[in-house]
């Protein structure tokens, strides 16, 4: 089921329309854009503080259960909302004790015995498709010509067993966008770990607009013990194996692997995997990661799977910092030149989308 819910609440004054800022040569990521803030298991009636887009955003659920999402900023003296508490559906600040309701507006300030219209904070709008909570922070006069959160399909099919993580990793969003866009740094990267060591040869590429593809057939290759032993077949036994993904949108790619039985050609399981990339800023991000498989289901598979993943997202997290760190150090007062190969297509593609996400806000 898919449950949708926004921050309008009709009875109550509707705020002027929220402009997000324009872009700068420091930017590379769009505004107008609906962007993973949260996974669903993440938010309840707890206040979640958590900086997306250099905004900081403050994350609850109503008594209803609907998320909303808030300035976590107040208009004071700046102090944090996600360090008060809630009172009913209503945000008091930890520090003087103001409140505001789920659309931004003051309700009470105690010192005054009143509300006070001009302390208003902005309410950002939430669509919650679990397992993820998508926000956006964007100009809000054009969020209806914004195309909406993809969709997974899977993480609804009950026959996937998943799992999920969230990593800070100081790197700029498009550092890892790259990295699982070109999947022929797993027999490097992760040759202690996935042992997946085929992903040598050129995968068949698409592009339009929006999307960038990859897609490779593995025939009769051996299979790694991360995909063999889920299976219940022997590591390296010869296999078929489709593998494919795409860039979605700015804020979510997907990888997606079908296995098959060589002497039937009947797909025996399927992988799936969600990679949602918030930035915080430009050189930090949010990773959200959920993963799912209709094999290898039991609560001590999952957890081992669990771990077994987060040890190989860590590998990549580990590349792609020191990739950072020797971009932010870079000394030089000639730029060093790039060097991309055909490999490299679908990331480059990515860049140019994303490229066109940025232009539309420049108009």
């Amino acid at each position: 089921m898919q449950i949708e819910t926004t921050n309008q609440d009709s009875s109550k004054e509707k705020p002027a329309t929220w402009a997000a800022p324009r872009p700068s040569a420091e930017r590379n990521y769009p505004m107008n854009c609906w962007w993973v803030g949260a996974f669903s298991s993440e938010v309840g009636r707890e206040l979640l503080g958590r900086w997306l887009l250099d905004t900081p955003v403050l994350f609850y659920r109503s008594e209803e259960g609907d998320v909303v999402a808030l300035e976590d900023r107040c208009p004071h003296r700046a102090a944090p909302l996600s360090l008060g508490c809630l009172q009913g559906d209503e945000v008091q600040c930890g520090y003087h004790g103001f409140r505001f309701d789920r659309s931004g507006a003051n309700t009470w300030v105690p010192s005054a015995r009143t509300a006070v219209r001009s302390a208003r904070i902005r309410a950002f709008p939430v669509i919650e498709k679990p397992p993820y909570v998508w926000v956006y922070l964007g100009d809000e006069s054009v969020i209806d010509d914004v195309p909406p959160p993809p969709v997974l399909e899977w993480a609804e099919d009950d026959s996937f067993g998943m799992i999920k993580g969230r990593m800070e990793i100081k790197a700029n969003y498009m550092l890892l966008k790259e990295n699982v866009l070109d999947l022929t740094h797993f027999g490097y990267v992760h040759a202690s770990t996935f042992k997946i060591t085929d992903w040598v040869d050129l995968p068949e590429f698409t592009a339009n607009d929006t999307t960038a593809t990859y897609r490779q057939f593995f025939k009769e290759s051996p299979l790694s013990p991360a995909y063999a032993v889920p299976l219940g077949l022997p590591p390296g036994i010869p296999y078929d194996r489709d593998n494919y993904g795409s860039f979605e949108s700015p804020a979510l790619q997907r990888g997606q692997v079908d296995f098959l039985d060589p002497k039937t050609n009947a797909v025996t399981g399927r992988f799936r995997v969600a990679h949602a990339t918030t930035p915080i800023n430009q050189n930090t991000m949010q990773y959200f990661w959920v993963l799912g498989r209709d094999h290898g289901r039991s609560p001590e598979e999952l957890d081992a799977f669990s771990k077994f993943i987060q040890t190989g997202f860590e590998e990549d997290e580990a590349m792609i910092v020191a990739i950072q760190a020797a971009e932010d150090r870079k000394t030089s007062p000639v730029a060093p030149r790039e060097v991309s190969v055909k490999m490299d297509t679908a990331g480059i593609q990515a860049r140019r989308i994303v490229q066109k996400w940025m232009d539309r806000e420049t108009g």
